[in-house]
Formats: structure tokens, sequence, C-alpha cells
């Protein structure tokens, strides 16, 4: 993908391919008959082919609404999407948004277009950081929607499974 910036990096992506709301890698590589069914019912646009051709999700397209569209249109229903009332998250072990190395705030260059991005007030800027300011997450505001992703010009945000010492620290915050 072409960057917008000339500084871009991508941040790591440490846990696979990104897959859509309410399954997980394990049931898609179980069940998916890979007949692509769910990538056009994505009304965002997000969902494309991935390995094998079963769907993943792309982040940099925009957000995920968690419309369950895609769910419905899958003809494998309940052994892919096994409870789309639950957390949308829940198969995949959580999730969430971080901000990787790429990020140009420490390098003295001033952003904040993740934070504009974000509806949930999860992505905050704190100014009293040096030399540009830190962007910080609440964990418990993300929902994983991925609006930041596509928000970002460094392309320095992943959506991914939170840090087990970020919950260890919220827990004894």
């Amino acid at each position: 993908m072409a960057s917008r910036f000339p500084l871009t990096r991508r941040a790591s992506r440490d846990d696979g391919p990104q897959r859509p709301p309410w399954t997980s890698e394990a049931l898609i590589r179980a069940g998916c008959a890979r007949c692509g069914k769910c990538i056009p019912a994505c009304p965002q646009g997000i969902l494309i082919p991935g390995p094998a051709g079963t769907p993943v999700l792309d982040f940099a397209r925009g957000e995920c609404t968690f419309c369950g569209l895609c769910a419905q249109a899958c003809p494998e229903g309940a052994a892919i999407f096994p409870d789309p009332a639950g957390g949308p998250w829940e198969a995949q072990g959580g999730r969430v948004a971080q901000i990787g190395g790429g990020c140009i705030l420490p390098m003295g260059i001033s952003c904040q277009l993740c934070t504009d991005f974000c509806g949930n007030d999860a992505l905050r800027m704190d100014l009293s950081q040096r030399p540009a300011g830190r962007i910080t997450l609440d964990e418990s505001a993300c929902t994983a929607c991925g609006a930041c992703v596509q928000g970002c010009p460094e392309n320095a945000i992943t959506i991914t499974r939170p840090a087990p010492q970020a919950n260890q620290e919220a827990a004894h915050g």
C-alpha cells in the first residue's frame, strides 16, 4: 500500500490476519467454505479475501460498525460465527487498539488524528508528555472498531490482543 507520507512504517502485527468479529482463526480454518459471501455483505468494505480466500479485516479501508451482516451472509452460519450476541472479539481473546513504534509524536511531530477518528474517546492526547504529547489508550472504552487505524498517517496503529501486562495494570490501577 502506498504511503501518504515518506516516514511511513508498518506497525508490527503479531497475531496473524485480523478475522471478522464473532469468529476466530480456528473457526475460519475449520468451517469456512471460502465462498466469499461475507465479503460483499460488509457495508464498510473492510472485508477482503485473505489466506486461501478466507475473510480478513482491512482496517486501512475503514472501521467496523459491528453490524453483523458478514455473519448473516455466511452460509456456514453458527459453525463460523457461533455467538453474534456475545462480544464481537470474544472468540479472538479480545481486541484493542495498539500504538506502535511508528507514531510520530516521540519525534516531536504533532499529530492526533487517531483521537479525531475515535468515536469512543478511547484514545486521548496527553500534552504533558514531551516533546509533542503522547496518545493514551483507555482499553475499557476501546471497541477495537479500527477507526483509528484508518486515521493514522503513519500506519502506527494495529488492532490486536490486549497485552497481558496492560490487563494486570488495569486490574491493579
